[in-house]
């Protein structure tokens, strides 16, 4: 059993309510609940009410998860592909904190952008150098532009774009 599922058995028998009542209470199925318990790993869309149940941060919910994918090979997420985390077009792209989407192929380390209908696959870890086509974002929001250029905010490289 993981971690995240003892913690959440845990927090059941303290808070001395059904796993009906709790669903209810934070908004995710009885049975998607049972499943958790049992040691399935539960989706990233549920990471925020997860932690407002355990009264832990996001971040430790999703490590929690990462963990018990890694430490128990009967618990395996899905391949969903690289999560899309934003839609527009190339002037304004709205960035989301959650995936909205998937898009496939999952490229590591890279997420997906919806830019005028086509999808960008974006690694943030990669140094943009001269010629490369990149996303600058600040404050939830972003824009395609082509390295160097001016820019205050975080610059992350399209490594991959949907060309039909």
């Amino acid at each position: 059993m993981s971690r995240l599922s003892q913690m959440l058995a845990s927090e059941l028998k303290r808070r001395e309510k059904s796993e009906r009542e709790l669903a209810r209470e934070f908004g995710w199925s009885q049975q998607a609940f049972n499943t958790w318990l049992k040691g399935s790993v539960p989706r990233q869309q549920f990471y925020a009410r997860i932690a407002k149940f355990l009264q832990v941060n996001i971040d430790d919910v999703e490590m929690l998860a990462k963990e018990a994918v890694e430490s128990n090979d009967t618990t395996k997420l899905p391949y969903l592909g690289a999560p899309l985390l934003g839609r527009g077009t190339a002037d304004s792209v709205t960035l989301d904190k959650f995936p909205i989407g998937y898009a496939k192929p999952e490229i590591e380390d890279c997420y997906a952008l919806r830019v005028d209908g086509r999808i960008l696959w974006i690694n943030p870890k990669i140094t943009p150098a001269a010629g490369n086509m990149v996303i600058l974002r600040a404050d939830g929001q972003g824009r395609v532009a082509q390295w160097p250029t001016e820019h205050d905010g975080e610059v992350h490289v399209v490594v991959l774009a949907e060309m039909i």
